[in-house]
């Protein structure tokens, strides 16, 4: 099956993404060619294995095995070119996504919202962030990612509150936009998101994935759909 090559780059900038939180966590890690694979128990909302490459459906069964015997048969895992046949092995689709991609140097309206560079404003990003859907206890964005030259927050803060907002994590070869809340006006946040981050690098296209509304508004936004992806979890993985 022919995978466009957006996608591929869209699924290594997401992979720098679960490095940055993982790391920011102290959380071990094994970065390999086909897969980002967590080797502890990963954070809410983040999978045990991200598929980065194509076509290597034996050696990521081999991870899900080892992944699987170590955490009791609990596995989530990011299929990122929807190419794994699990439902034998007990896995069924939590949802489905699409990756998407903004081509570098695309005009963008301006952005009122600012970039987020204190503990005290995370402190309130986060606390808008858990308010628009993403509710856990777990302190999930700490004080070490602001110190990351390659990790960016931004968000609208008024009356002392932050009500919308996004992450984008640079890599080499592009921009990751993700994490996108607004409290009001969500149609227009995506926009707001795009132009706030397209100014920390104008020659790099930014991408992310999304579905639901969310992928409607980052199309309303001048994303393109490159590729679809789906989150895979299994309560008891069996090989």
């Amino acid at each position: 099956m022919s995978v466009d090559h957006r996608a591929v780059i869209a699924a290594h900038n997401n992979a720098d993404l679960y490095e940055a939180m993982f790391s920011a966590h102290g959380l071990a890690y094994e970065r390999l060619s086909f897969a980002f694979v967590g080797k502890d128990r990963p954070l809410p909302f983040y999978s045990n294995l991200t598929v980065l490459s194509p076509d290597h459906e034996a050696e990521i069964i081999q991870q899900i095995n080892h992944i699987a015997a170590q955490f009791e048969g609990a596995v989530g895992l990011k299929d990122s070119f929807c190419q794994l046949d699990l439902a034998t092995h007990g896995f069924d689709t939590l949802f489905g996504a699409s990756w998407i991609w903004r081509d570098a140097g695309v005009q963008t309206m301006a952005s009122h919202w600012q970039p987020i560079e204190t503990q005290a404003d995370l402190a309130l990003w986060e606390e808008g962030w858990k308010k628009n859907g993403s509710a856990t206890e777990r302190r999930m964005f700490t004080a070490d990612l602001l110190n990351r030259d390659d990790m960016f927050f931004f968000g609208l803060k008024t009356g002392g509150e932050i009500g919308a907002g996004c992450i984008a994590n640079q890599s080499e070869n592009c921009i990751g936009l993700s994490n996108v809340f607004a409290r009001a006006a969500p149609s227009a946040a995506f926009s707001q998101a795009t132009a706030a981050i397209a100014a920390i690098a104008p020659g790099l296209p930014i991408v992310g994935y999304e579905s639901g509304m969310d992928l409607e508004h980052a199309r309303s936004a001048g994303f393109d759909t490159v590729g679809d992806l789906r989150i895979l979890v299994a309560k008891n993985a069996a090989f």
